[in-house]
């Protein structure tokens, strides 16, 4: 990087998404003011390296030239951003410079338009590098998670890195609205189709005609939508509700649900063909419990979005609150953690957050429910008295840091629900309310 006198190397990783620009959320951070916050993006594929301007003010030039779409790279490719300039090297061929002048760190926040998605978990990294190739294409995307999990932004992000971006994302929870209307909202009526059509109105296919439209919870589609929509992926053409002319619609359809589609099938629920025909591409997002690492950065990012929103000084989050967070379980996944910090933000009054400060469900998730009636209870351990202590006197107790006696509680609770079961694992999970899996990986974190 050549930036006025001063130059300095940069070490790029193999792969993932770079920003570059002057924010300081970018992942590689040019402090000149010629540069936009979100300057440009930058693309790793093993030996791949494409770079594409982010409707920068100053632009990108490549070689001298301006950069008019997303170009692929080549060793000694001179990239003008701003009054800054680039050399990209080969590892093996690089000079050496000191490494300065620019800080470069893992992707975790991936610019998508107006919209950021933090994403600091290596699988979660590449799925999104996954959905970037998928957005180059036309297929159908089928995206599979739980509520909450971010079906949404990944939904938009094949819409921003697809050819569609300058096009309208419109978007539709089909679990959201009635069954009556679903049709209505998605291919528009005429004016007189149905009691209180007063006027003609699209649809959201017509709305979104060039871009793309994500239907969210598409396993609720009624079945009479369901045959309509496949007869738009397979022809590109539609009617209105009430009308007899069809038209034209150039779209990309992008699905997700929770449910399990196949089950739904199999149970004559969801058409088999529009099952095919919508999961020609599929993508699973993990639930936020399988990628704990993103917990911390996600809180930060939210409680830092809150308390800028609500017009506060910024809020820090102790360190035995941040472990209390990456303790539980989050069955509302990403949405339920966002919830929360813009619930801490708005009632702490403190510059710190204490683990007392976050939401009960939160606190009370951490303590499994006490087993049901009948179910033998172990009596407290015996305690040796100190030496020279009277039988009265209470043991004095070390501090014990807040996480490490949530991990001896729950790993005290775990010992009596399989007591209690008689080493059933199925069984002891189901009596704490804990996923299987997770009480099993549990089981060899602990020892048990």
């Amino acid at each position: 990087m050549v930036d006025g006198t001063t130059s300095s190397m940069i070490d790029l990783p193999p792969t993932g998404v770079l920003i570059i620009g002057r924010a300081a959320e970018a992942d590689l951070r040019l402090t000149d003011r010629s540069v936009s916050r979100q300057h440009a993006r930058l693309f790793l594929d093993g030996g791949e390296v494409r770079i594409a301007d982010l409707k920068s003010h100053n632009g990108l030039r490549v070689n001298g030239q301006p950069l008019g779409e997303t170009v692929t790279l080549q060793p000694g490719d001179v990239v003008s951003i701003g009054e800054v300039h680039l050399v990209l090297y080969a590892a093996s061929d690089s000079p050496t410079l000191p490494s300065q002048g620019a800080h470069v760190t893992p992707a975790t926040h991936l610019a998508l338009g107006e919209r950021t998605v933090v994403v600091a978990d290596p699988a979660m990294l590449r799925l999104y590098e996954l959905i970037r190739r998928l957005a180059a294409s036309e297929l159908p995307v089928l995206i599979l998670g739980e509520t909450g999990s971010g079906k949404e932004n990944a939904a938009f992000a094949v819409h921003h890195w697809s050819r569609r971006s300058d096009k309208p994302f419109v978007a539709l929870n089909c679990a959201a609205i009635a069954e009556t209307l679903v049709e209505s909202e998605l291919f528009g009526h005429e004016k007189g189709a149905f009691t209180g059509a007063a006027a003609s109105k699209p649809g959201l296919l017509e709305t979104a005609d060039g871009g793309t439209v994500f239907l969210d919870e598409a396993g609720e589609l009624p079945p009479a939508v369901q045959a309509k929509l496949l007869r738009v992926l397979e022809t590109r053409r539609f009617l209105r509700v009430g009308s007899t002319r069809e038209r034209e619609i150039d779209i990309r359809i992008v699905a997700a649900t929770h449910r399990n589609l196949e089950k739904e099938v199999e149970a004559g629920r969801f058409r088999k063909d529009l099952f095919f025909r919508l999961g020609v591409a599929t993508v699973v997002l993990p639930p936020l419990r399988d990628r704990p690492r993103e917990v911390r950065v996600l809180a930060e990012h939210f409680i830092a979005a809150a308390c800028a929103a609500s017009g506060r000084q910024p809020l820090s989050l102790a360190p035995e609150t941040l472990a209390v967070l990456e303790h539980y379980g989050w069955p509302g996944n990403v949405r339920e953690l966002k919830n929360a910090m813009e619930y801490v933000a708005a009632t702490v009054t403190e510059a710190v957050v204490e683990s007392r400060h976050l939401p009960e469900k939160i606190l009370a998730g951490l303590t499994p429910p006490l087993p049901p009636e009948g179910v033998p209870q172990r009596p407290p351990e015996p305690r040796a008295a100190a030496v020279g202590a009277s039988p009265e006197a209470a043991p004095a107790r070390r501090a014990v840091p807040l996480a490490e006696e949530l991990r001896e509680l729950e790993r005290n609770k775990m010992i009596e629900a399989l007591r209690a079961t008689g080493g059933v694992k199925v069984r002891a999970a189901e009596l704490l309310g804990m996923p299987v899996r997770t009480f099993t990986f549990k089981c060899k974190q602990y020892g048990l």
